[in-house]
């Protein structure tokens, strides 16, 4: 267990709440171990700081690991955790580096902060970034150490939570990292910081606050040539984390049509863990076989929860929604409406056209019947009248 040292003004009051933070120390995380067989990083990398289990070493390679520590060496802690810790606070532990090669090997020891990378996911400042917050808080933990092969060093540490620290979740860790020769994508041989991490936590006491928003929102409609088919709906959005504690998240999203009244598809984003306080996460969803009936909503919906291990709060987190109206319209029923009625028109008029026709040839047939049939009867007419002038003249 770690030891807890307060400002002597503090009294036994403050050696009593020493005594309850260290008996609250959380349980999580576990210990850092190097791959056996490590593909080095491109050119300008630092590496990544990992937590795992311990691995034998390859031939010639370096594999070592970080772990929570006590004097006589590593405890059953899974990470570097404290609860309730009030601003003032000073806290010694320990952290354990093995070195599991066949070779000596130097570390280089250092704290740094913790945050969320473009993914989502828990990462470590590169080394050439000074800490700001929780790593700059560490002191007395040596800068180098070497160890023979298969030796172990518990190596001690301060931490002194300032006065100013605001209350809620601080994330960090401890790295021991080791600098080996690599190639780029070029094939030129760099220098490649691989390293180490064992995970630091830290809940400095005071009012707690879980609490989100859901910013940023973007959406757009692709759709299909199939006219009976659905689309897909891309959905674009930010996840802020407006709290002072660490957030897990599950996320969905519900596209509803026809006033809300119809369900036209969900999908759920990938679950992300430790999203730090203040830290905001981008995420992409896509909803498959989305029939587009014009208007329709798509509701946003995020469920936070707390990380295992971490004492809970009075009142769970509350869930945060979100709704944005787009309008997804099925040009290809569209397409395919429009030439049904022009088809409809135009047979419609070649109908009416042949009808037309019909009967203008329908009316010239009877006039032209109608002529002959009256020039039929004034020439018998004609012949009947020179008919009978002709016999009359005979007889006189």
């Amino acid at each position: 267990m770690p030891t807890l040292r307060f400002p002597r003004r503090r009294g036994a009051t403050a050696a009593i709440a020493g005594l309850l933070a260290a008996a609250a120390i959380m349980l999580t995380g576990g210990p850092a171990v190097a791959d056996p067989a490590p593909t080095p990083a491109p050119s300008g990398a630092h590496g990544s700081a990992g937590a795992g289990g311990t691995t034998t070493a390859a031939p010639g390679s370096i594999s070592w690991a970080v772990q929570p520590s006590s004097q006589q060496g590593p405890d059953r802690r899974r990470s570097l955790s404290y609860d309730r810790l009030k601003p003032g606070t000073v806290v010694r532990d320990y952290v354990a580096v093995t070195n599991f090669s066949a070779m000596p090997v130097t570390f280089d020891l250092y704290a740094t902060d913790a945050f969320n990378n473009a993914s989502g996911s828990l990462d470590l400042l590169p080394a050439t970034r000074k800490p700001t917050g929780i790593g700059s808080w560490v002191s007395d933990l040596k800068r180098t150490i070497t160890l023979a092969p298969n030796a172990r060093a518990n190596e001690p540490f301060t931490l002194t939570i300032p006065k100013t620290a605001t209350p809620g979740d601080h994330a960090g860790g401890i790295v021991a990292s080791v600098t080996v020769p690599g190639q780029n994508g070029a094939g030129t041989v760099v220098k490649v910081d691989r390293r180490l991490a064992v995970p630091l936590n830290l809940r400095v006491d005071g009012p707690l606050s879980a609490a989100l928003t859901i910013e940023s929102v973007s959406s757009a409609y692709h759709g299909t040539l199939n006219p009976v088919g659905g689309g897909k709906v891309d959905v674009h959005y930010t996840v802020h984390n407006t709290g002072n504690i660490r957030l897990n998240l599950t996320q969905d999203v519900v596209a509803k049509g026809l006033f809300g009244l119809t369900t036209l598809g969900r999908a759920q984003a990938d679950p992300l863990t430790d999203l730090l306080p203040g830290a905001s996460y981008t995420a992409t969803v896509h909803v498959t076989d989305v029939f587009p009936l014009g208007p329709m909503t798509l509701r946003l919906r995020a469920v936070p929860g707390q990380p295992a291990g971490v004492p809970p709060l009075q009142s769970r987190p509350e869930a945060v929604s979100f709704s944005v109206r787009m309008w997804a319209t099925p040009w290809l029923v569209l397409v395919i409406l429009v030439l049904l009625v022009v088809g409809f028109l135009l047979g419609r008029w070649l109908r009416r056209h042949r009808r037309t026709r019909r009967d203008r040839v329908l009316a010239e047939a009877v006039a032209t019947a109608r002529r002959q049939t009256v020039e039929q009867l004034k020439k018998k007419a004609t012949a009947a009248r020179t008919g009978g002038r002709a016999g009359a003249g005979a007889s006189g």
